[in-house]
C-alpha cells in the first residue's frame, strides 16, 4: 500500500465498512506496516534472519513428494510484465513436500520457522517474495504475540511458550485474506499434501483463518481436503510435524488442478441458483444484475435465472465484465463512457464480491472474454477454459493476472489508461481495438473507415 493513497481509501473504506472496520484496518496499517514492517524488518532485522530457501528445503532428506518441473517464470513484481522489453525471470523449480520436524509456526499467518530458528520462506512465499513475505508476515507477528515472542523464536535457543500445539500440520493462512492470495497461493497446496497423505498414509491437518469469510469455507468444501482442517486462531503454535509442500509459484500445474477441481465440484453438486444473486453495484446504467445470463430480447435490461453448471471443457459465450464498485481502489473513473465500448460487444457486468464461490466458477467456465481493472475478481480466470483476457491499468503495471492467464494458456492483453488519484481512467479506443484483436472483431474506429 502506498502511504499518499491511505486518505482516499480511507474515506472509501468508512462509506462502506463504517468507523469501526476503519479503525481497525487503520491501526494495523500503523503498527504492522510502518512501525513493524518498514522500520524494524527492513532496517534492522531483515539482515540479521537466518531463512531456509527453496533449494535448501530441497536438498534436505526430509523430503517425501516430489514432481518435476521445466523451464523459468516471470516475476509477479512488475519486471515480470510481458509488456517490458525483458521480463525479469525466475527458476521455480520441481515441485515437491518436505518434513520440518519440531517446528513453530508465528500467527496470523506464518511464518514457519525450524528448530534452529531459520525462516522456512516456502511457508509464506515463492523465491522473488521472500524477503518481503517474511518481513510482512514476521510484523503480523509481532503485533499479535509481542516483539520479544518472535524474536525468541527466532534466536535458534528454546522457543516460546506456545499458544497452541500441533501434531502433523501445514500452513494454509496468507498475509492478506483477500480472493487471489487465498485462492492462488493457499487452496493450490492442497494438491501437493494429497500427494504427501496418499505417498505416508498421513494427512497433514491444515490450519486455515481463524474467522474466515463464508467465501473461504465454500472454496474448502468446494475442494474437500481429504484431511483435516483446523482454524489457527493466531499467536505462536508448536508443530511436530510441518509439512511444507512449494509455495504454488502458480505453475501450470498448480493452475490447471485448480481449475479441474473446482469445476468438477461444481458439475457434481450443480450450481447454485443465482435468482436471488444481487445486482451489480456499479454506479452506471449499464450494470446488469449479477449471478444470471443476460435475457434474451427481453427489452427491460433485466436477466433471467441461470442454473447452469460449468461449460464443456470447450469455452463458452459469457462475454464478462469484473466490475470494482466494491473496492476501495483502481475504479474506473470514466465508467459511463466505458460502458459503451461493454455494450458495443456484448459484454454484461458482473461484481464477483455479491456472488457464491460456486456462481462464479460456474460463470467463468463459461466464458470467452473477461475484461476488467487490475485486482482480485480477476483470479476466476484460472476456471476458464480457452477465453481471451483484457486487463485494465492505470499508472502501474503487475504481473499477476498475466503470468496466471500465461500458465492456462489464455489469450491475454492488456490497457494501459491513467492513474486518477487511486483510480484509473480508462483509454477507451485502445480498450476497443485490444477487445477487437483477442475476439478477431473489427473495432470501431476500423468500422468508421
Amino acid at each position: 500500500m502506498e502511504l499518499h493513497d491511505i486518505p482516499l481509501r480511507a474515506v472509501r473504506k468508512y462509506r462502506r465498512d463504517g468507523w469501526r472496520e476503519l479503525l481497525r484496518e487503520g491501526a494495523a496499517v500503523l503498527v504492522e506496516d510502518v512501525l513493524f514492517y518498514r522500520l524494524a524488518y527492513r532496517r534492522y532485522l531483515r539482515g540479521r534472519i537466518d531463512t531456509v530457501s527453496r533449494s535448501d528445503l530441497r536438498a534436505a532428506p526430509d523430503c517425501v513428494v516430489s514432481e518435476p518441473h521445466e523451464g523459468s517464470m516471470r516475476i509477479k513484481a512488475s519486471g515480470g510484465f510481458r509488456g517490458r522489453a525483458t521480463p525479469e525471470r525466475y527458476d521455480p523449480g520441481d515441485r515437491f513436500v518436505c518434513e520440518v520436524p519440531e517446528a513453530t509456526v508465528l500467527g496470523p499467518a506464518g511464518p514457519g520457522v525450524n528448530a534452529e530458528g531459520r525462516v522456512v520462506v516456502d511457508t509464506v512465499a515463492t523465491p522473488p517474495l521472500g524477503p518481503r513475505r517474511t518481513g510482512v508476515t514476521l510484523a503480523k507477528s509481532m503485533r499479535s504475540s509481542g516483539v520479544r515472542r518472535t524474536l525468541d523464536a527466532l534466536s535458534g535457543g528454546p522457543p516460546p511458550t506456545p499458544d497452541h500445539r500441533f501434531g502433523t500440520a501445514a500452513l494454509a493462512v496468507p498475509p492478506w485474506l483477500n480472493y487471489y492470495h487465498w485462492t492462488m497461493e493457499c487452496l493450490p497446496r492442497i494438491r501437493l499434501l494429497e500427494r504427501y497423505g496418499a505417498a505416508t498414509g498421513r494427512y497433514p491437518t491444515l490450519l486455515v483463518p481463524p474467522e474466515p469469510p463464508e467465501w473461504v469455507e465454500e472454496s474448502l468444501s468446494l475442494v474437500d481436503y481429504a484431511g483435516d482442517v483446523a482454524r489457527f486462531a493466531g499467536g505462536i503454535a508448536a508443530v511436530e510435524t510441518l509439512v511444507v509442500p512449494t509455495f504454488p509459484d502458480p505453475t501450470p500445474a498448480e493452475c490447471a488442478w485448480l481449475g479441474d477441481r473446482m469445476r468438477a465440484s461444481v458439475s457434481t453438486a450443480g450450481a447454485e441458483p443465482t435468482a436471488g444473486a444481487k445486482p451489480a453495484a456499479e454506479p452506471t446504467a449499464g450494470a446488469k444484475p449479477a449471478g444470471a445470463k443476460p435475457a434474451a430480447e427481453s427489452g427491460d435490461g433485466d436477466r433471467k435465472p441461470n442454473d447452469d453448471g460449468p461449460s464443456d471443457g470447450h469455452g463458452g459465450s459469457e462475454r464478462i465484465y469484473v466490475a470494482r464498485g466494491d473496492a476501495t481502489v483502481r475504479r474506473v473513473a470514466n465508467r459511463d463512457e466505458l460502458q459503451g465500448v461493454l455494450d458495443r460487444y456484448g459484454i454484461d457486468t458482473y461484481l464477483p464480491g455479491e456472488l457464491s464461490v460456486r456462481e462464479q466458477v460456474a460463470l467463468f467456465s463459461r466464458a470467452d472474454l473477461v475484461v476488467g481493472p487490475h485486482g482480485a475478481g480477476l483470479t476466476n480466470v484460472v476456471f476458464g477454459e480457452d477465453l481471451a483476457v483484457v486487463e485494465l491499468f492505470g499508472d502501474k503495471r503487475i504481473a499477476t493476472f498475466d503470468r496466471l492467464a500465461a500458465a492456462l494458456g489464455h489469450e491475454y492483453a492488456f490497457v494501459e489508461g491513467e492513474g486518477v488519484g487511486v483510480d484509473v481512467r480508462v483509454d477507451t479506443a485502445e480498450l476497443d481495438r485490444a477487445i477487437a484483436r483477442v475476439l478477431d472483431e473489427e473495432s470501431a474506429d476500423r468500422k468508421d473507415l
